[in-house]
């Protein structure tokens, strides 16, 4: 397979200094390995940042299904219980939903329930104004 055939499924993009990361799923992921670097990544944004952040997930890419829900959540509440973060999703549909409430539930981590927009011009605006809130 050659490099130009090779397809990151999911681009992350720290902003350290507004404490905003953003998970783009570009194409489906695989939860062991590509989801467990998205998690990684929440964890070294935190070292960086040592404050409450969001992470904007950006779904309208991905089409999520049931299965791999449950493993990116599960893999959440393993590896990042106890992290100051909250959820935010950009996407439709009633997976995409589910999975922003689901986040709030004990056994997937207890975290606040996610926000869902429709943009990420919505999105960050949320979170900015929410981080402003707690500054």
């Amino acid at each position: 397979m050659l490099l130009s055939e090779v397809v990151i499924p999911i681009n992350i993009e720290p902003h350290f200094a507004e404490r905003i990361l953003v998970e783009r799923y570009v194409a489906p992921v695989e939860p062991e390995t590509d989801m467990a670097a998205a998690v990684q990544a929440i964890n070294d944004f935190y070292q960086q940042v040592q404050r409450e952040f969001f992470v904007i997930v950006d779904a309208r890419q991905f089409p999520v299904t049931f299965d791999v829900l449950v493993d990116a959540l599960d893999l959440v509440r393993r590896h990042i219980a106890g992290v100051p973060v909250r959820f935010v999703v950009i996407g439709d549909g009633e997976l995409v939903r589910l999975a922003a409430e689901a986040i709030a539930q004990k056994q997937y981590g207890g975290f606040e329930a996610g926000k869902v927009f429709a943009t990420d011009s919505e999105a960050l605006e949320y979170c900015t104004a929410e981080l402003r809130k707690s500054a």
